[in-house]
């Protein structure tokens, strides 16, 4: 990519920001009134130390190159004026405290700004992130995402509030000096001012090297993140296999990746200010031997050295925003790609609320493809109320798919998706997932306390439903006997509790829901033999006067379901009862032969 794209790209990015600084204008003006002050305090402090100098070698306080050139006059403290030393020393004193309050004031607005900026960037990228389907998730590690919401998000932060800090203050304390130099004598600034061209070259420079090693870095970072996230969920299967040493490996190996671009940025950050510094003392050495010539006063050569000393930092400072925002443009770029993702399941503009009851489920002429690669073809049933379905097949064959569908996790290629003959697509989503129940295979349970895992669908469920719901789900007695009782906080994932324990408060979790729709993928799959049966019992329960649709490898679990589909890569090709399924000579016979022939 070309410098000129790599410019457009960076202002395009500043443009995305403005909408999230637009609500702290105020207190940026503010900020930025404070370091207009500040830069004419600098220019106060450097002249009051002229005027503080000059009274201590018994030199007029007057200006003009004929007044402060001229060889050093003799004297001693003794001559000095006492009221110039009264003044001198209340001023002093006064200008600085005026300073540090405007300085403090400046930097508090800008920060707190760039702080609250980020900070509702980041939610908006959390909630964009929940608004993206389901396949966004399967294609993105869960530790890149958190590479995006942190690291990538804190590059910013630094952009925000360093930059913008900066460019606030830093040029108006910049043109105080120079402002103050010219005053003094305008020849020696001059000198001073001439090298300053000359130190944008290394900037520019190293700013690209910058640009390149933190882009590399934060995606390193990201894998990183990944990778530790994996090895220490998938803890017990390294264990088992003793790749224990492999995965340090693995860790090792992109970690001393992550250290190597930081180091490419620290080189390339810390050899910029002693170039800067060798190209600055060039202009010193200019100044002395200005001096030497000219025989310029003490005072005002000090005054001078002490002007271009408080100018090296603003324009340090200043000379560094270039690598700062190098630094910082793969971050945004990496939070805008995010935020630029398409919103592909949302309402449309005439969506409707669902009605009450629900009288029919149908799938009319449904297909599905991912990536491409199609999944689901020619898809066709109806459910009425009051009625179950189950769906068979192999692995692989578009169970959890077709499920996945009703509550629009994905929308449908071809055909569509009708509840009460209204095709979901024009359904609010909201309403829509409020009147379906789900347990799926894989069991997700929060980091939170039993209690609000149960009620995590109907957050004012109160204690005694959420008892009345983990009863039914034969949950009631295990969570009795833990130490805190429903208060228990069970870990991430559930971690705390056997696969048992927290399917059955999954369970629990839709019962509680009381959802007219349920749909259970392998719900009783982590269930030992009697809490399977004592589950059953509770889901046949609650599949009363709903419509339910019901994935299970387990075929003794589902031989009463109303109607049992079976596919077969991706299309139905059987759909019947049990006893009409059993009387064919096909899939579900050589299913069911399968699972029993031990028996």
């Amino acid at each position: 990519m070309s410098e000129i794209n790599k410019s457009s790209t960076s202002l395009i990015i500043y443009r995305r920001l403005y909408p999230y600084m637009r609500p702290y204008i105020a207190r940026m003006v503010l900020g930025l009134t404070c370091g207009i002050l500040y830069g004419g305090s600098t220019f106060g402090v450097i002249v009051v130390l002229r005027y503080a100098l000059g009274g201590l070698i018994g030199e007029d306080f007057t200006f003009g190159s004929s007044s402060l050139v001229g060889s050093v006059p003799d004297g001693n403290t003794t001559e000095i004026d006492s009221n110039r030393m009264f003044i001198t020393l209340f001023l002093l004193p006064f200008v600085a405290i005026l300073q540090g309050l405007i300085g403090f004031a400046g930097r508090y607005f800008v920060e707190w700004s760039g702080t609250r900026i980020i900070t509702d960037l980041r939610r908006a990228l959390f909630v964009h992130i929940h608004k993206l389907p389901i396949q966004f998730f399967s294609k993105n590690r869960v530790g890149e995402l958190m590479t995006r919401i942190n690291s990538d998000t804190t590059l910013l932060m630094g952009l925000v509030n360093n930059v913008i800090g900066d460019i606030i203050k830093d040029p108006f304390s910049l043109i105080g000096c120079i402002v103050a130099m010219i005053f003094l004598d305008w020849k020696l600034a001059i000198i001073v001012l001439f090298i300053f061209p000359f130190c944008l070259v290394p900037i520019g420079i190293f700013g690209k090297r910058i640009r390149i090693a933190s882009k590399e870095g934060q995606v390193q970072t990201g894998e990183m993140f990944s990778l530790a996230q994996e090895s220490i969920l998938g803890a017990k299967v390294v264990k088992a296999f003793q790749q224990e040493n492999r995965e340090i490996e693995r860790f090792s190996f992109l970690n001393m990746q992550v250290f190597k671009q930081a180091m490419r940025q620290l080189r390339a950050r810390a050899i910029t200010e002693p170039i800067l510094f060798l190209l600055i003392s060039f202009g010193l050495s200019g100044v002395l031997y200005y001096s030497y010539v000219e025989e310029i006063s003490l005072a005002l050569l000090v005054s001078f050295f002490v002007a271009t000393a408080q100018m090296y930092k603003p324009f340090k400072k200043l000379s560094q925003i270039h690598l700062k925002i190098q630094k910082a443009t793969p971050g945004a770029e990496r939070v805008f790609e995010i935020l630029d993702k398409e919103i592909k399941i949302e309402n449309s503009q005439d969506a409707l609320k669902l009605n009450l009851p629900i009288n029919s489920l149908e799938f009319k002429y449904v297909s599905f493809s991912y990536d491409n690669n199609p999944v689901l073809n020619d898809i066709n049933f109806k459910i009425k109320s009051d009625k179950c379905i189950a769906i068979i097949g192999s692995s692989g064959a578009g169970k959890s798919t077709l499920v996945n569908l009703v509550p629009r996790f994905y929308d449908v290629s071809d055909g569509s998706v009708l509840i009460n003959d209204v095709d979901i697509k024009k359904i609010d989503i909201t309403s829509l997932r409020s009147q379906i129940g789900i347990v799926t295979q894989d069991t997700m349970l929060f980091n939170l306390s039993i209690q609000e895992n149960i009620s995590y669908g109907v957050p004012d469920s109160s204690i005694e439903d959420i008892i009345n719901a983990a009863k039914r789900a034969n949950a009631h007695s295990f969570i009795e006997k833990m130490e805190d009782g429903y208060d228990t906080i069970i870990g991430e994932r559930g971690s705390l509790l056997s696969g048992g324990m927290a399917q059955r408060i999954s369970i629990a979790r839709a019962l509680l829901k009381d959802a007219p729709i349920l749909i259970l993928d392998e719900a009783t799959s982590a269930l030992d033999t009697e809490s399977e049966r004592l589950v059953q019992e509770a889901i046949n329960e609650l599949m009363k006067n709903r419509t339910v649709l019901v994935i299970a490898h387990r075929l003794s679990t589902i031989a009463n379901a109303d109607e049992i589909i079976v596919l077969d890569e991706g299309r139905i090709v059987e759909q019947g009862s049990h006893d009409e399924l059993m009387n064919i000579d096909g899939k579900y016979r050589y299913f069911y032969e399968l699972q029993f022939k031990s028996l």
